[in-house]
């Protein structure tokens, strides 16, 4: 008897973390860095990426409706999102049977950002990841500030939200700072 009532109480906790990591947590704690190749066998790494701002990560795969649902959505937003500094990364988790049918299914969307590949899902076992899609939005010094698994509609809103946040944290370039650049 007392071991069902120890089971109840300790399942009531496990479903409470998971619905907070299914409704989005906001959480700072370091990024793992990594690399991965994306569909033209570039090597992308997170921390070069993080060099004009946020990244947004999305682990997904070919058969997840969700996550697809969820990438379009991203696509919708992101040229206007490159250019205020954020980068998308895409991290597909198909296995080695289903890698094949990647490529085609990402020209057919016309997603716009970078897909790469984890086909032994190593950076998905770094990041803990329980299910996809799942969403990860790293600022630019490398700290994760949110997370969220799942996707419904409308879940894109909150997903801009933060994303225009860490946009507002960014230290405003100046003038003479991008005629710097620009070699003026």
């Amino acid at each position: 008897m007392k071991s069902r009532f120890f089971k109840l109480p300790f399942s009531v906790f496990i479903l409470l973390i998971l619905c907070g990591s299914i409704q989005g947590t906001e959480i700072k704690s370091k990024a793992f860095n990594f690399s991965a190749e994306d569909l033209d066998g570039n090597k992308i790494e997170l921390k070069m990426s993080l060099v004009q701002g946020p990244v947004l990560i999305s682990f997904w795969a070919t058969h997840c409706k969700p996550c697809i649902q969820e990438l379009n959505q991203i696509q919708k937003f992101y040229q206007e999102y490159k250019k205020k500094g954020l980068e998308v990364l895409a991290i597909d988790v198909d296995g080695p049977r289903s890698v094949s049918a990647v490529k085609p299914k990402v020209k057919g969307l016309k997603w716009e950002f970078p897909v790469l590949m984890d086909t032994n899902k190593d950076i998905y076992r770094k990041y803990q990841v329980l299910g996809i899609p799942h969403t990860v939005i790293v600022d630019r010094s490398g700290d994760i500030r949110y997370t969220h698994t799942t996707y419904r509609a409308g879940d894109e809103k909150l997903i801009q939200k933060k994303i225009d946040e860490l946009l507002e944290e960014q230290p405003k370039e100046t003038d003479e700072q991008k005629g710097e650049k620009s070699g003026e």
